[in-house]
């Protein structure tokens, strides 16, 4: 269902280009709060960088960015964000399967990404599209905040 109604946005997915910044910027900060900078975002236009185009409104409502490892064959997803205005209407998934097909062309064989164990939603996305837990980490006991390594094998 939620695949259905991001094509009845008329969505269109492109590569990022240095001029998009600033709207991508934007939309980390609702998603995230500013995590990432300016030159974050800049040094990964040469990774999978793609965007998620509302055509009605012309503008940028999600992107994701996966880096390539080409030694152990594996993509990994960096960031994920889609504005929070146009959340569940199955952006996120449309830009994760495109991103596969990337990867999967570049010929990578396995995607993998962390999520904070209390983002249950994204968990259960990432999921939905094929990803596994493989691990847990922690950075410190007297911290609550764990997060899952997920992986997904590119078929």
């Amino acid at each position: 269902m939620a695949i259905n109604l991001a094509l009845k946005l008329q969505g269109q997915i492109r590569t990022a280009q240095e001029s998009d910044l600033p709207k991508i910027m934007e939309i980390e900060h609702l998603a995230f709060g500013a995590q990432w900078d300016y030159y974050d975002f800049k040094a990964s236009l040469q990774d999978v960088f793609l965007l998620y185009l509302d055509r009605l409104k012309h503008d940028i409502v999600g992107f994701i960015i996966a880096c390539c490892c080409n030694l152990s064959q594996r993509g990994i997803i960096l960031r994920l964000a889609v504005h929070p205005d146009y959340q569940g209407l199955g952006i996120a998934t449309a830009l994760i399967q495109d991103s596969f097909e990337q990867l999967k062309n570049m010929d990578l064989h396995e995607v993998e990404l962390d999520v904070d164990i209390l983002k249950t939603g994204a968990v259960c996305l990432y999921e939905k599209v094929g990803f596994r837990v493989v691990q847990v980490f922690s950075s410190s006991a007297e911290e609550d905040d764990s997060f899952f390594l997920m992986r997904k094998k590119l078929e």
